[in-house]
């Protein structure tokens, strides 16, 4: 009883085994690697599939070749060609404002009390005199806006990796010292620092709907000597094809004051940034 139960088993899968043939099957449009992790779950057991060049290699039984190769033809379909394109903006707003006394006040013959003029930018001044004694009083307020735009695009098949940077190099001068055999000697060179915009994206296609994992960045030279703005992102993201998505973005805003004897004033600063992307297919 105990070599029966293999015997009886051995006896049903024989003709399966047994009706299990070796087929090659040629791929038209997609590589092995691209095919291969999405048939192998539709082998039977018992069953094998390898490839090379540009070949599947089946062995199984009729009825699960036929239900590979129906598999098979959804997925080795043409490439579809995408054009990505990403927006980055950065908009900066500021405000100042403030007042300020200056003038002379006259004590007598022999003493007075004197406030340097304002140096106020601009604005609202308002002057008082009588005799000797002159009072002046001002207000401003300053206000300022920029708006920074970059946009790329760039061609790639489904399922490639895409890479664009545009920009430029900006020269700045580097001091050494350098010590030798006679001594320290100052070495004066230029070194060259890229900025730039761009970004690294794969796009991954299911139907109508898009994964991509994309990584943008924008740089511009900032305010002082070898200074730069820089704004980076990376993540993963999924939308519809020609459909606008927002990547990300970031807000940031400073207040300051300032108080004296004559006078007093303030400002604020707010920069916001946006990423947006997205995806057409091409005929």
């Amino acid at each position: 009883m105990r070599h029966l139960l293999p015997l009886i088993l051995f006896c049903l899968c024989a003709p399966v085994f047994a009706q299990q043939e070796m087929e090659i099957i040629p791929l038209r449009h997609r590589t092995v690697d691209q095919v291969l992790p999405a048939i192998k779950p539709f082998v039977e057991p018992g069953g094998t599939l390898s490839g090379m060049n540009n070949q599947l290699i089946l062995r199984a039984s009729r009825a699960n070749r036929e239900q590979i190769k129906a598999a098979l033809a959804a997925i080795d379909t043409p490439q579809r060609r995408l054009l990505i394109r990403v927006s980055q903006e950065r908009a900066a707003e500021s405000r100042q404002q403030g007042v300020e006394v200056s003038g002379r006040v006259a004590l007598g013959e022999h003493a007075r009390i004197v406030q340097p003029d304002g140096r106020l930018p601009g604005g609202t001044r308002i002057e008082v005199r009588r005799g000797e004694t002159r009072v002046a009083a001002g207000a401003y307020e300053a206000r300022g806006a920029s708006d920074l735009r970059a946009s790329q695009m760039v061609q790639v098949i489904e399922g490639g990796r895409a890479f664009i940077q545009v920009g430029q190099s900006l020269p700045l001068a580097l001091r050494q010292i350098v010590v030798g055999p006679n001594g320290a000697a100052l070495a004066e060179s230029v070194v060259y620092r890229d900025i730039g915009q761009g970004f690294y994206a794969v796009p991954q296609i299911v139907g109508d709907r898009v994964t991509l994992e994309i990584s943008p960045q924008f740089d511009t030279p900032g305010g002082s000597y070898g200074s730069v703005n820089t704004q980076r992102l990376a993540t993963t993201v999924s939308g519809r094809l020609g459909e606008w998505i927002e990547l990300g973005g970031s807000a940031q805003s400073t207040a300051s004051r300032e108080q004296g004897n004559f006078g007093a004033g303030g400002g604020e600063r707010r920069d916001t940034r946006s990423v947006w992307l997205l995806v057409e297919e091409l005929p």
